[in-house]
Protein backbone atom coordinates (compact mmCIF):
# COMPACT_ATOMS: atom_id res chain seq x y z
CA UNK A 1 0.00 0.00 0.00
CA UNK A 2 1.72 3.19 -1.05
CA UNK A 3 2.01 6.43 1.13
CA UNK A 4 -0.91 8.75 1.48
CA UNK A 5 -0.60 12.44 0.81
CA UNK A 6 -0.53 14.52 3.80
CA UNK A 7 -4.05 16.01 4.04
CA UNK A 8 -3.39 19.86 4.60
CA UNK A 9 -0.64 19.72 1.98
CA UNK A 10 -1.64 19.93 -1.43
CA UNK A 11 -5.47 17.10 -1.22
CA UNK A 12 -8.41 19.05 -2.16
CA UNK A 13 -10.87 18.67 0.64
CA UNK A 14 -14.05 20.56 1.46
CA UNK A 15 -13.30 23.49 3.99
CA UNK A 16 -16.30 22.70 6.23
CA UNK A 17 -19.54 20.48 6.48
CA UNK A 18 -23.10 21.51 6.43
CA UNK A 19 -24.17 23.67 9.03
CA UNK A 20 -27.56 22.08 9.29
CA UNK A 21 -25.83 18.15 9.36
CA UNK A 22 -23.21 19.76 12.37
CA UNK A 23 -26.44 20.93 14.66
CA UNK A 24 -28.31 18.17 14.00
CA UNK A 25 -25.37 15.94 15.46
CA UNK A 26 -24.09 18.71 18.14
CA UNK A 27 -27.85 18.25 19.67
CA UNK A 28 -28.03 14.82 19.65
CA UNK A 29 -24.58 14.84 20.84
CA UNK A 30 -25.39 17.32 23.79
CA UNK A 31 -28.55 14.99 24.77
CA UNK A 32 -26.35 11.98 25.42
CA UNK A 33 -23.91 13.65 26.99
CA UNK A 34 -25.69 15.81 29.09
CA UNK A 35 -24.58 19.54 28.23
CA UNK A 36 -23.18 21.09 25.77
CA UNK A 37 -19.42 21.99 25.51
CA UNK A 38 -16.55 23.02 23.19
CA UNK A 39 -15.63 19.74 23.13
CA UNK A 40 -18.94 18.30 21.61
CA UNK A 41 -18.52 20.21 18.81
CA UNK A 42 -15.20 19.34 17.91
CA UNK A 43 -15.87 15.47 18.08
CA UNK A 44 -18.82 15.87 15.68
CA UNK A 45 -16.33 17.80 13.59
CA UNK A 46 -13.77 15.08 13.85
CA UNK A 47 -16.32 12.87 13.36
CA UNK A 48 -17.88 13.95 10.03
CA UNK A 49 -14.29 15.47 8.30
CA UNK A 50 -12.64 11.95 9.17
CA UNK A 51 -15.45 9.11 7.97
CA UNK A 52 -15.65 11.85 4.87
CA UNK A 53 -12.00 11.28 4.09
CA UNK A 54 -12.85 7.23 4.27
CA UNK A 55 -15.43 7.71 1.67
CA UNK A 56 -18.26 7.24 4.53
CA UNK A 57 -21.23 9.57 5.49
CA UNK A 58 -21.37 10.40 9.29
CA UNK A 59 -23.03 8.97 10.98
CA UNK A 60 -22.35 5.72 9.55
CA UNK A 61 -25.33 4.03 7.77
CA UNK A 62 -26.00 -0.26 7.87
CA UNK A 63 -23.60 -1.98 6.98
CA UNK A 64 -20.74 0.23 6.63
CA UNK A 65 -20.77 1.12 10.61
CA UNK A 66 -19.21 -2.60 10.56
CA UNK A 67 -16.29 -2.04 8.59
CA UNK A 68 -15.31 0.83 10.50
CA UNK A 69 -13.33 1.39 13.91
CA UNK A 70 -12.65 4.40 15.66
CA UNK A 71 -10.14 5.41 18.41
CA UNK A 72 -10.40 8.19 20.79
CA UNK A 73 -7.17 9.39 22.71
CA UNK A 74 -8.91 11.21 25.70
CA UNK A 75 -11.42 10.50 27.98
CA UNK A 76 -13.58 14.00 27.84
CA UNK A 77 -16.46 15.56 26.05
CA UNK A 78 -14.68 14.61 22.61
CA UNK A 79 -15.54 10.89 23.08
CA UNK A 80 -18.94 10.57 23.63
CA UNK A 81 -19.30 13.16 20.83
CA UNK A 82 -17.64 10.75 18.74
CA UNK A 83 -19.93 7.86 19.42
CA UNK A 84 -22.95 9.49 19.56
CA UNK A 85 -21.84 11.58 15.76
CA UNK A 86 -20.74 8.29 14.35
CA UNK A 87 -22.45 5.41 15.88
CA UNK A 88 -19.57 3.51 17.05
CA UNK A 89 -19.69 2.17 20.44
CA UNK A 90 -17.38 1.09 22.67
CA UNK A 91 -19.66 -1.83 23.86
CA UNK A 92 -18.94 -3.43 20.25
CA UNK A 93 -15.65 -2.71 20.31
CA UNK A 94 -15.96 -0.44 17.40
CA UNK A 95 -15.09 2.12 19.25
CA UNK A 96 -11.70 1.95 21.65
CA UNK A 97 -10.39 4.77 24.11
CA UNK A 98 -6.27 4.90 24.06
CA UNK A 99 -6.28 7.46 26.47
CA UNK A 100 -2.96 9.11 25.54
CA UNK A 101 -4.58 13.02 26.60
CA UNK A 102 -4.73 14.26 23.18
CA UNK A 103 -7.97 15.87 21.41
CA UNK A 104 -7.07 13.37 18.77
CA UNK A 105 -9.60 10.26 17.33
CA UNK A 106 -8.68 7.85 14.59
CA UNK A 107 -10.70 6.46 11.86
CA UNK A 108 -9.75 3.16 10.71
CA UNK A 109 -11.36 1.45 6.96
CA UNK A 110 -11.28 -2.42 8.14
CA UNK A 111 -11.33 -3.67 4.69
CA UNK A 112 -9.10 -1.76 3.29
CA UNK A 113 -6.95 -0.70 6.14
CA UNK A 114 -6.70 2.92 5.56
CA UNK A 115 -6.90 4.77 8.35
CA UNK A 116 -6.84 8.80 8.83
CA UNK A 117 -6.14 10.49 12.47
CA UNK A 118 -7.59 14.08 13.20
CA UNK A 119 -5.88 16.41 15.68
CA UNK A 120 -7.63 19.13 17.04
CA UNK A 121 -5.40 22.30 16.53
CA UNK A 122 -4.71 24.38 19.44
CA UNK A 123 -4.70 27.52 17.16
CA UNK A 124 -8.42 27.19 16.79
CA UNK A 125 -9.24 28.41 20.58
CA UNK A 126 -7.59 31.49 19.77
CA UNK A 127 -9.50 32.34 16.12
CA UNK A 128 -12.85 31.70 18.26
CA UNK A 129 -13.55 34.95 19.01
CA UNK A 130 -13.03 36.22 15.11
CA UNK A 131 -15.86 33.80 13.97
CA UNK A 132 -18.56 34.24 16.76
CA UNK A 133 -17.69 38.33 18.18
CA UNK A 134 -20.79 38.60 19.81
CA UNK A 135 -20.84 35.55 22.55
CA UNK A 136 -21.10 36.26 25.76
CA UNK A 137 -18.47 34.01 27.21
CA UNK A 138 -15.36 32.52 25.91
CA UNK A 139 -17.00 28.80 25.80
CA UNK A 140 -19.59 29.88 24.26
CA UNK A 141 -17.26 31.22 21.43
CA UNK A 142 -15.81 28.25 21.18
CA UNK A 143 -19.32 26.41 20.49
CA UNK A 144 -20.46 28.63 18.30
CA UNK A 145 -17.26 29.69 15.86
CA UNK A 146 -16.62 25.43 16.32
CA UNK A 147 -19.66 25.18 13.86
CA UNK A 148 -18.78 27.16 10.82
CA UNK A 149 -14.81 27.49 11.51
CA UNK A 150 -13.25 25.60 8.31
CA UNK A 151 -11.91 22.15 8.61
CA UNK A 152 -8.25 23.25 8.07
CA UNK A 153 -7.88 25.69 11.05
CA UNK A 154 -9.64 23.17 13.20
CA UNK A 155 -8.03 20.07 12.41
CA UNK A 156 -4.41 18.34 11.39
CA UNK A 157 -5.16 14.92 9.55
CA UNK A 158 -2.42 12.49 8.52
CA UNK A 159 -2.57 9.22 6.85
CA UNK A 160 -1.93 6.24 9.78
CA UNK A 161 -1.09 2.98 10.04
CA UNK A 162 -3.22 1.64 13.16
CA UNK A 163 -1.13 -1.12 15.01
CA UNK A 164 -3.18 -2.72 17.32
CA UNK A 165 -3.26 -6.64 18.55
CA UNK A 166 -5.19 -8.87 16.38
CA UNK A 167 -7.37 -9.55 19.79
CA UNK A 168 -8.06 -5.59 19.94
CA UNK A 169 -9.98 -5.82 16.71
CA UNK A 170 -13.54 -5.33 16.33
CA UNK A 171 -15.86 -9.06 16.17
CA UNK A 172 -13.05 -10.66 17.50
CA UNK A 173 -13.68 -13.14 20.07
CA UNK A 174 -10.40 -15.01 21.59
CA UNK A 175 -11.37 -18.60 23.70
CA UNK A 176 -12.02 -17.52 27.40
CA UNK A 177 -9.62 -18.86 29.69
CA UNK A 178 -9.88 -20.04 33.31
CA UNK A 179 -7.59 -18.20 35.97
CA UNK A 180 -5.16 -20.71 37.51
CA UNK A 181 -5.72 -18.48 40.62
CA UNK A 182 -8.90 -17.99 41.12
CA UNK A 183 -11.14 -19.69 38.35
CA UNK A 184 -12.90 -16.56 36.99
CA UNK A 185 -13.03 -16.99 33.30
CA UNK A 186 -11.03 -14.26 31.50
CA UNK A 187 -12.26 -12.77 27.93
CA UNK A 188 -10.99 -11.09 25.08
CA UNK A 189 -7.75 -11.83 25.45
CA UNK A 190 -6.79 -10.20 28.74
CA UNK A 191 -4.93 -13.18 30.23
CA UNK A 192 -1.38 -12.55 31.98
CA UNK A 193 1.24 -15.24 32.40
CA UNK A 194 2.91 -15.30 35.18
CA UNK A 195 5.74 -18.46 36.40
CA UNK A 196 3.77 -20.29 33.20
CA UNK A 197 0.55 -19.83 34.79
CA UNK A 198 -2.22 -18.22 32.84
CA UNK A 199 -3.87 -15.69 35.29
CA UNK A 200 -6.66 -12.82 35.40
CA UNK A 201 -5.22 -9.18 35.75
CA UNK A 202 -6.54 -9.33 39.57
CA UNK A 203 -4.25 -12.40 40.78
CA UNK A 204 -1.63 -10.73 38.87
CA UNK A 205 -1.61 -7.82 40.29
CA UNK A 206 -2.29 -5.78 37.41
CA UNK A 207 -5.65 -4.13 38.48
CA UNK A 208 -6.47 -0.39 39.05
CA UNK A 209 -8.00 -1.44 42.54
CA UNK A 210 -6.07 -2.90 45.77
CA UNK A 211 -7.94 -4.80 47.80
CA UNK A 212 -8.76 -4.31 51.90
CA UNK A 213 -9.29 -6.35 54.31
CA UNK A 214 -12.61 -5.72 55.68
CA UNK A 215 -15.07 -7.68 53.16
CA UNK A 216 -17.77 -5.50 51.86
CA UNK A 217 -21.78 -4.89 52.82
CA UNK A 218 -24.63 -5.38 51.27
CA UNK A 219 -26.06 -1.88 51.69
Amino acid sequence: MGQEPTIGQGLVHERRPPLALVDQLVEASARSHGHLCPGQVIGVRMSILGLGRLGHACPLGWPEIKDLLGIVEIERCLADAVATATGLRFGRGSLKLINLGLLAVTFLDLPSGRAVRVVSRDQARGLAAQYAPGAATPQAAQVAAYRAMPDDELFDLQWVRVNLPPQEMPGVRPPKVPCQGCGVLVRSGQVHSQDGRSLCAVCAGQTYFSMLDQPARTP
